[in-house]
């Protein structure tokens, strides 16, 4: 199971890519790791470490073949940056940026974090997630966990474990694809309440402290603020060994309403069919 495919035009989505917002599109999630995909291929070294990666959402791109080109703006000896664009046709459908660091030292001190971390990989979390697939979490659960996202649709705090598919089939994710596939679902858990997603991300910007380890990561909402339907939103991301990095992203609230997820990932729709998302209107 994987999200694309090699071809000849480019990069091919597979079913797993489609977006539940418009089923002519591209999930934002495959979105994310395609574009680190292309930043590591075309500008990754050995020397640096990813620290951030930021996408910018043009438009939603189409359930179609898509190509990326990168390419590293600038090196120096402890910072690189490197930039790449994603388009269909002659179209950019989304950019985005990349910062590398050389590791150091940790400076002495003590600095204030936040108490009671609430995300814990434990075995009963680990063994009700589906291989792969995604366990669902909220505060108003009354089990806390399950695999059934309508039973999380509620105005509590929201989290998940997420088993991962492969970005290419039978090819195992990087951890940076790991990340950025992940980050990329802060606005789902951030913007989610109990009438549906009520707004769509036009950006996302990942900051890793260090790389997830292992295949399974997690998630969980921070913050949720919105005014005259403009949205941020903060998440803080997670593997079995603890946080790793943070997610934040900035989203417009739907004109037509939110997403209803109560019926299942399978079924969801917009409550007003005739509204197809979108950032722009050119043809």
């Amino acid at each position: 199971m994987g999200y694309f495919e090699h071809g000849d035009e480019g990069f091919h989505p597979l079913p797993f890519a489609q977006s539940q917002w418009a089923p002519n599109s591209i999930n934002g999630s495959a979105l994310a790791g395609l574009i680190a995909h292309a930043l590591e291929k075309d500008c990754g070294s050995g020397s640096y470490r990813a620290a951030r990666f930021t996408m910018d959402i043009f438009r939603q791109p189409e359930f179609a073949p898509i190509q990326t080109r990168g390419a590293v703006k600038r090196e120096g000896r402890s910072i690189r940056i490197a930039d790449v664009h994603v388009y269909q046709g002659d179209r950019t459908v989304a950019r985005a940026s990349m910062v590398s660091v050389t590791p150091t030292r940790e400076p002495v001190g003590a600095r204030w974090r936040p108490d009671s971390p609430s995300m814990s990989l434990d075995e009963r979390v680990a063994e009700a997630l589906p291989q792969p697939g995604i366990l669902w979490g909220s505060d108003e659960h009354p089990d806390g966990w399950s695999v059934p996202m309508p039973e999380h649709q509620n105005a509590s705090r929201k989290r998940l474990w997420f088993d991962q598919p492969s970005l290419f089939d039978d090819v195992e994710n990087t951890p940076l694809v790991r990340a950025a596939m992940l980050g990329e679902l802060a606005n789902t858990l951030t913007s989610w309440g109990d009438r549906g997603v009520g707004f769509i991300n036009h950006d996302a910007t990942i900051l890793l402290a260090r790389m997830p380890i292992g295949n399974v990561v997690g998630i969980e909402a921070d913050n949720h603020l919105s005014a005259d339907g403009i949205a941020a939103g903060a998440a803080t991301m997670w593997d079995c060994q603890g946080a790793f990095g943070m997610s934040m992203v900035g989203a417009i609230a739907h004109s037509a309403g939110s997403l209803d997820a109560s019926s299942g990932p399978d079924d969801w729709q917009e409550t007003d069919n005739s509204y197809q998302a979108s950032f722009d209107t050119d043809d």
